[in-house]
Parts: structure tokens; sequence; C-alpha cells
């Protein structure tokens, strides 16, 4: 009785298995099979990282009101017949400006998504990025970032100032106590015209905004 208790138990298990799998199945026609031979593969967590450094969006394919070119389709039949696919989750890594403007120019990249939730670039389009965009993307790439960032320019500024214009002290040194407390008060300066520019022009870290729908102006 109690091995024929096993094998019902086994069997309804399996049962469900399949069931389960099947539905899967049906599914998986809308995504990509990593060990099909492709290459290129990015996870999510390395395209957030690059969205992060370069201050870019990824969002679904939906969110931009544009024209895909018609050479990033005809890739998409190429993968769904190569592949016996019919690919349907697609999402595109761009700048801002890319999804507020239906006639950007911007650099843009069409991603699909593969069985194990990473993406695979399907095809990309418009000028390239600033090579110093890196550069300029690094103050709102994270908090610690805009700290580095605010207490370096302090610091130069305050380095900058002769002596002569923090104290009229003439045994002042270069490096003294008034040079110090100089740099706190402009610290804290520096970092109130900071957070009135951050709220005046809505302005967000790049690591909460990055898979955030543009608002369109």
């Amino acid at each position: 009785m109690l091995e024929a208790k096993k094998v019902l138990i086994q069997s309804r298990l399996t049962d469900k298995n399949i069931l389960d799998n099947l539905k899967f199945y049906k599914t998986s026609f809308e995504f990509l099979d990593e060990e099909s031979g492709l290459e290129n593969i990015f996870t999510l967590q390395q395209i957030k990282s690059t969205c992060k450094k370069l201050r870019l969006r990824f969002l679904p394919s939906q969110a931009f009101e544009g024209d895909i070119p018609y050479e990033a389709v005809l890739k998409i039949k190429e993968l769904n017949n190569k592949f016996g696919k019919e690919l349907k989750h697609f999402k595109i890594l761009s700048t801002k400006k890319f999804f507020s403007e239906t006639d950007s120019e911007e650099e843009a990249v069409l991603f699909t998504q593969t069985l194990y939730g990473n993406y695979y670039p399907v095809h990309s389009w418009g000028k390239a990025l600033e090579k110093n965009r890196m550069i300029r993307s690094f103050p709102l790439r994270n908090f610690e970032s805009l700290a580095f960032c605010i207490l370096t320019f302090t610091l130069i500024e305050c380095l900058l100032i002769p002596t002569r214009y923090l104290t009229t002290d003439w045994r002042a040194t270069y490096f003294s106590m008034y040079r110090i407390a100089a740099f706190f008060h402009l610290l804290i300066l520096n970092a109130g015209l900071l957070v009135f520019l951050l709220f005046a022009f809505h302005l967000n870290f790049s690591e909460n905004i990055w898979d955030d729908k543009v608002r369109k102006k």
C-alpha cells in the first residue's frame, strides 16, 4: 500500500510538472534560446551598469513612438526564421531624448529577451553617443558620485582662493584654520545650490531612472 501511494504521488507530481512545462513551452517561442549558439548576450545587470555610466534608459519598445528602422524588422524576421520563433519581447537602450522625440537621431540599440531573462542585441542605429558622455554623466550616476564631485570641486575652489581673501591676519599661512573654515562654508553653499538645481530641473540619479518611462514634454 505504501509503495502504491508513493507511485500515485509521483505520478501526480509528474503530471503537474508536465502541465507547468507545457505553459512555459507555449510562451518559449517568444524568447530566444541562449543555447542556440548566440553571442553577445547581455545580462540585465550589465545593461543597468551601462545605463548608469552613460545616463541612458532601457525601456520597452512601445515607449518609443517613432518608427523602428526597417532593417531591424528584417533582422527580427531573420531570427524568427532561423530559430523557429515568434519574438515579441523587445526593449530599446538609448537616451532620454530618443524616447521623448519621435524624430530623434540619437543612437539606439534594440534588444530581444532570452529564455533566461538576458538580452540579445538585434539592431543598432542613429548617431554615436558623444565620447565625453560618460564624464558628463558621472556626477548624476548615484549619490556617492555626486558627493565625490561636490567635495572635489569645493576643495579645488578653496585651494585657489588667495590667503589674503580669507583673513586679514597677516600671520596666517596658506594652510591654516581659515582655509579649513572656508572649505566647509563653501561646501554648504555649493551643496545648497546643487540641491536647488536638482529640484529646479527635476533631475534624478541615473540608478533610479534607468528603467523609468520618459515623460513627454
